[in-house]
């Protein structure tokens, strides 16, 4: 009874011992990746979701990936990179009940900046982690604005046209028309129309009659960033054109009307000495 009691503490002693001498794995969990898309000059916020599978993560780390390697960005509140335009945003909705976000900001958006970022997050045992993966695309849009110079007259109807081309497709609800840098309101007077079609984006400002107060410099936006180059609408007043050719008229009439009178006076003094 003695021998079978010490092995059974022979084995728990040596299983025991088994599992300590094991080599600890950190175990990972992955999610799938997916894909966020966005153009030049905007911003982008890319989400953490990996925070959602750790609720007491000690670290959440940010990389970006590339095809010769990886690069760290971040490290729980610090930042890695020396990139002015990338910042982590770390808030909580309800005080901690629920995962906090750890979002990855980038600003000003560069074509460079297409990649695959990487969100990892470890528990703070350090025996879990959990990876999330967001592939950003950047698109370049096109912005083509017609006339970029335009000369009417007070009262004529002026017409500018603006296309928006690239594979990201700009919504026409959220294109916008800029006077002297300033949001244009559309009125019975300037009225515009947009229309989408699966690579460009048209757009037309109508101003039904041109006034003075419509000279200046006009530009179209996406409702972001991206804006056109500068188009400028001069307005002449008719008015204006017409005094001067009125006063020429006038002056020219006063003129004949004397050259008249020195021949009249001319020719009767001839008179006046042939008599003699």
């Amino acid at each position: 009874m003695v021998n079978f009691a010490a092995l059974i503490l022979f084995i728990c002693a040596h299983s025991i011992l088994a599992i300590e001498q094991q080599p600890f794995e950190l175990s990972t969990v992955s999610e799938q990746e997916y894909t966020i898309t966005s153009v030049v000059m905007q911003s982008v916020i890319l989400p953490c979701k990996a925070i959602l599978l750790i609720m007491e993560p000690e670290r959440v780390m940010w990389y970006k990936i590339m095809n010769h390697g990886q690069s760290s960005l971040s490290v729980g509140k610090y930042l890695i990179t020396k990139d002015p335009r990338i910042s982590v945003a770390y808030y909580s909705f309800d005080h901690g009940l629920s995962p906090a976000k750890w979002d990855l900001h980038i600003s000003d958006i560069h074509l460079s900046d297409a990649a695959r970022y990487q969100c990892h997050v470890v528990d703070k045992d350090g025996r879990i982690s959990a990876r999330s993966n967001v592939k950003l695309i950047v698109e370049d849009i096109i912005v083509n604005i017609q006339p970029s110079d335009v000369l009417v007259s007070v009262g004529d109807k002026t017409e500018f046209y603006c296309n928006f081309t690239g594979q990201y497709r700009v919504r026409r609800d959220k294109v916008t028309w800029l006077k002297d840098g300033k949001p244009l309101l559309s009125d019975v007077s300037h009225i515009t129309t947009s229309t989408e079609l699966p690579n460009v984006t048209v757009t037309v400002l109508h101003i039904v009659s041109s006034r003075l107060s419509d000279s200046g410099s006009y530009r179209c936006s996406d409702g972001h960033s991206v804006q056109s180059k500068e188009a400028k609408l001069y307005l002449r007043d008719g008015n204006l054109n017409r005094f001067p050719q009125s006063l020429s008229s006038s002056s020219f009439t006063l003129k004949l009307s004397l050259d008249r009178t020195i021949l009249f006076v001319c020719i009767f003094f001839s008179l006046v000495l042939s008599l003699k």
